[in-house]
């Protein structure tokens, strides 16, 4: 009975080994299977309501939705399910992760969204959408989403990865749209910014040359009339072909201003 024993328990080990690993695998898929992130998530402050994917910003009044596109303040990305979170005992509040990678809500107000699409922040409050032009972008995204109605909101896994966006060139599709965001975010894009400043300044020198010029012409031509009645006609055609030449001015530098715009 004593050598049995041995043989026992060592055929009994070996028989429950393969069900303890089996029994191990199932736990931890089970685990992964309810985490939303890979990260480390930290415990946020935020006024609202706010639900798993948000995307938050951070303003001078605290942590809030991100409800502007390509938003430079972009924070982080509501949580709910993280696999490491940082949490206090007496903190009840919502968890946030910053990088890594976590389920985000998008819509396709700005295109359909494939797998390696810039993801950044959208009007929508909390929603992102895909970049199209420079400015800041919160991540790459991980899956694709496509909607027959840009209304409608979707989740997909986003590498999160928050930093200024400069690799598209020529995206004109909304002129003010690119106006304001190159001014609101300089150092984001100093070459469209310097682009539509250049442009300004040039169609406002010309219309200032335009309308000196043309004052000048129309006050030297009635000085002229008064002068010498007879030779009215003369003088009125003269003043003539001077307000054809300002037009020409003015309308040369906005197809300057225009041309700095396009190329």
């Amino acid at each position: 009975m004593k050598k049995i024993l041995p043989i026992l328990i060592v055929v009994g080990a070996l028989c429950a080994t393969p069900l303890l690993i089996i029994l191990s695998f199932l736990s931890a898929s089970s685990v992964f299977a309810q985490v939303d992130s890979l990260g480390v998530a930290v415990p946020i402050q935020i006024e609202g309501d706010t639900q798993g994917g948000d995307i938050i910003c951070s303003e001078e009044g605290g942590l809030t939705l991100c409800n502007e596109i390509y938003q430079p303040s972009m924070y982080g990305v509501i949580t709910e399910e993280p696999p490491i979170a940082l949490e206090s005992p007496d903190f009840d509040g919502p968890l946030a992760i910053t990088t890594g990678e976590a389920i985000v809500r998008v819509s396709t107000i700005n295109g359909t969204i494939a797998v390696g699409d810039i993801v950044t922040s959208s009007e929508t409050p909390g929603v992102g959408q895909k970049a199209t032009v420079n400015g800041f972008g919160l991540g790459v995204a991980l899956e694709a989403f496509d909607s027959a109605s840009t209304e409608d909101v979707g989740e997909i896994l986003v590498s999160i990865n928050i930093h200024p966006i400069s690799s598209f060139v020529g995206s004109r599709s909304n002129l003010v749209s690119n106006i304001r965001q190159a001014l609101s975010s300089p150092v984001v894009a100093p070459l469209d910014s310097f682009r539509y400043l250049l442009a300004f300044v040039v169609a406002l020198i010309s219309f200032a040359l335009g309308f000196i010029y043309f004052g000048r012409v129309v006050r030297s031509g009635v000085e002229a009339i008064g002068r010498n009645p007879l030779a009215s006609r003369t003088i009125q055609v003269t003043i003539i072909i001077n307000i054809v030449v300002t037009i020409v001015i003015v309308l040369t530098g906005l197809a300057i201003a225009l041309l700095i715009l396009i190329l």
